[in-house]
């Protein structure tokens, strides 16, 4: 034990030395004058839990997202897990989940208490399609948590026509994918419900923080119990459900208001270094950058290239002080799962994806200074 703890406590070193050295991060937050005037209204105010703004929060991205009614949250994490709980998933329930995700998706699965069933994911779209659900759907499948990796959606209309005809769940983590949108609809506007996340690398952020959307009043009622510790409102003495504490502060609301006001020109900008960087790195046959459009107008969560091996180009750009990430780590490999499955293109993606900086602060030169990195790695091997 006393080793593990010293080990966690060295890679945690290792990572903040390293994210300290790095003159283009990954990803930065853009926060201003317009976030402290807001903040400072809380403040004066006094009320520090959910009030005004978060109830203004909650319904601008309602608006936004194409949905009657949303409900924020601490984490994006619990927004999954009481929606969830919401639909009835629990003990004896299988829910899909690609394993290309990131560790809160199947971990809030199993805080329900039914099993995360792992499925591989198409090459082309990196996210789940009809043939892998079949492929490990059982009798005892409820529901498929589809992932819009990234900020990719293609095929989630096809996902959701198969969930609709075959009678099971549609859950939504479209976390990095706020502001998208997928044949004519928000992204956030598919799915039984829908989740957001607002942690710091999101395209707007509240530092941590979520929202469930639907448009079931039944399903945000109930999800709202599950959210106000097993009540119906704070105020309220009786307890109805075992709860959690789930709910979002008003100054991370506050927060978040100010953020949307910045929302087009942080799409703009993210839009824009991602055509930046195709067309930078147009002709480097080394180099493919993944492709977002067909029918989708999105809000890139990463700039992601596929390359023949991540690891040495990943190594090669942090030691410039570029802020370049893996791919997640598939989660049925991962220690907590184990499953010893074998998904070919799970692995291959993970082996061979690179994750640029993305921010939208990231200037057009920086672009630049990046992908002649990339291009002089490659011409040296």
């Amino acid at each position: 034990m006393q080793k593990s703890k010293r080990e966690a406590s060295s890679a945690y070193s290792d990572y903040m030395s390293r994210v300290g050295r790095e003159t283009i991060p990954c990803y930065e937050p853009s926060f201003g004058q317009e976030e402290i005037i807001l903040l400072t209204k809380v403040i004066k105010n006094g009320w520090l839990s959910e009030k005004n703004f978060t109830r203004e929060f909650e319904e601008k991205l309602a608006r936004i997202c194409g949905r009657l009614h949303a409900l924020a949250f601490s984490h994006g994490t619990d927004a999954l897990i009481t929606g969830m709980k919401a639909l009835g998933i629990g003990e004896g329930d299988e829910v899909i989940v690609p394993s290309l995700a990131h560790s809160a998706d199947p971990n809030a699965i199993a805080a329900t208490g039914a099993t995360p069933i792992f499925a591989d994911v198409d090459e082309n779209t990196m996210c789940l399609n009809v043939a892998t659900i079949q492929k490990v759907r059982t009798d005892k499948t409820k529901a498929i948590l589809f992932i819009a990796l990234y900020g990719s959606a293609k095929g989630i209309d096809a996902v959701s026509s198969y969930a609709r005809r075959e009678k099971l769940y549609l859950v939504n983590d479209c976390a990095p994918a706020l502001f998208g949108v997928y044949k004519k609809r928000s992204i956030a506007s598919y799915g039984e419900f829908s989740m957001l996340s607002f942690f710091a690398d999101k395209t707007i952020t509240t530092g941590e923080g979520g929202m469930l959307l639907t448009d079931k009043s039944s399903l945000i009622d109930e999800a709202n119990i599950y959210k106000h510790d097993g009540r119906r409102e704070r105020g309220v003495d009786l307890i109805e459900r075992r709860g959690y504490n789930f709910r979002i502060t008003e100054l991370q609301s506050a927060v978040g208001v100010a953020q949307l006001k910045k929302a087009p020109r942080f799409v703009f900008r993210k839009r824009a270094i991602l055509k930046a960087y195709t067309k930078r790195l147009k002709g480097v046959s080394e180099v493919r950058v993944f492709d977002f459009a067909n029918e989708s107008d999105i809000c890139p969560h990463r700039v992601v290239i596929f390359v023949p091996e991540a690891e040495p180009l990943i190594k090669h750009l942090v030691a410039r002080g570029i802020g370049a990430r893996t791919l997640f780590m598939p989660m049925h490999s991962q220690p907590c799962y184990n499953t010893g499955e074998k998904f070919p293109m799970t692995e291959k993606l993970y082996k061979t994806g690179v994750c640029l900086p993305s921010a939208p602060s990231l200037r057009d030169e920086q672009v630049g200074f990046v992908c002649e990195i990339i291009k002089n790695f490659y011409l040296r091997i």
